[in-house]
């Protein structure tokens, strides 16, 4: 970047951070109209606020145009530059969070994943549907998963095969009939192969079903936010509004601390309480009003909808697994579906 980009690179840094703790502002990011009127406020003209977006434009293609050839070192290297002049650019979290978990997956420095779970929450904080973000978290966590079984696993293998090794020879020093020997080996590796092809299966099912669950608390998250909204509308306040606006918030606390299990039953309550809220909201405010709101609030229950019956069916597939080798791995238990009675 150019000196003079430098100079309003620092003070958006400044106005972001002078912004988080501004409580006049409140618990929300600047907008970019916002962040304009301060830097424009600062001495900037408006040439130099427009070329700043351009470049930044520039930088955030060059970062996307590199991440596609696998150059990941320059895609951070541009993403980073992009950021640093417009921190609040759509999709830039994103580039920047697959970049980084690409470049994860070949050297696995610690410092590397937390960079690329710091940019994908970012992004998800702008736009919760972004697919990329929520992809890049399901794939840390899947893959940090699979390594430190595979490390568990190792250090397993390497015992066995010590015993086995030392079976086999107590066999062989033992046994005279040599062919019964080769048999009892044959069975026992047959046997190995088996259990370890079983518990491959229950792990990629397991997996599966934890990336569903990701994508439904998006969605239900989503449509959570909508709701103050809701009771806003409402110009007057009756008391089973007031009652009810209170009641939801609570279920709302207690389910932000509440385990999956028990968050399930919680989800089930609170879809209950915010049907009862939109009707209530249709009888005490103008339709014209809430007209738009309660659409949008349609379409997030339809997108929660067709994630719940993605998690469900993922769900199904691991119980079948679980309980078909129960006797086999005992530490799998079977998960609870959705709105499951």
């Amino acid at each position: 970047m150019s000196s003079n980009e430098d100079r309003l690179a620092a003070q958006i840094k400044a106005i972001v951070e002078a912004g988080e703790i501004d409580n006049s502002i409140g618990e929300r990011p600047l907008t970019l109209d916002e962040l304009k009127e301060l830097a424009i406020s600062m001495g900037n003209t408006e040439e130099q606020w427009q070329a700043m977006l351009a470049n930044a434009k520039e930088k955030l293609k060059l970062a996307d145009d590199h991440l596609k050839a696998r150059n990941f070192k320059e895609a951070i290297s541009e993403g980073e530059q992009a950021i640093a002049i417009n921190p609040y650019m759509p999709n830039c979290n994103a580039i920047l969070a697959k970049a980084y978990m690409m470049l994860w997956t070949e050297n696995y420095d610690p410092e590397t994943r937390k960079k690329a779970e710091y940019h994908a929450r970012k992004e998800l904080l702008v736009d919760p549907h972004d697919q990329q973000a929520v992809m890049v978290l399901s794939t840390l966590n899947k893959k940090s998963e699979v390594l430190e079984r595979d490390n568990s696993s190792r250090k397993k293998i390497f015992i066995a095969a010590g015993i086995g090794i030392l079976a086999i020879l107590l066999l062989l020093f033992f046994l005279i009939n040599r062919n019964s020997v080769q048999k009892e080996i044959a069975n026992n590796q047959a046997e190995n192969t088996e259990l370890t092809n079983l518990k491959n299966q229950l792990i990629v099912a397991e997996e599966e079903v934890n990336a569903k669950w990701d994508l439904v608390i998006v969605a239900i998250d989503q449509r959570n936010r909508m709701i103050p909204d809701l009771f806003a509308a409402v110009k007057s306040s009756p008391t089973e509004l007031v009652t009810l606006d209170s009641t939801i918030k609570a279920l709302q606390q207690e389910i932000s601390t509440s385990d999956n299990e028990s968050r399930i039953a919680l989800e089930s309550t609170l879809d209950a309480k915010i049907k009862t809220a939109k009707d209530l909201v249709k009888q005490y405010a103008e339709f014209s009003a809430v007209e738009k709101l309660l659409v949008q609030i349609e379409g997030s229950e339809n997108r929660i909808a067709f994630e719940k019956k993605s998690y469900n069916d993922a769900v199904k597939n691991y119980n079948i697994l679980v309980k078909q080798n129960s006797d086999k791995f005992p530490d799998y238990q079977i998960k609870q579906y959705f709105n499951e009675r």
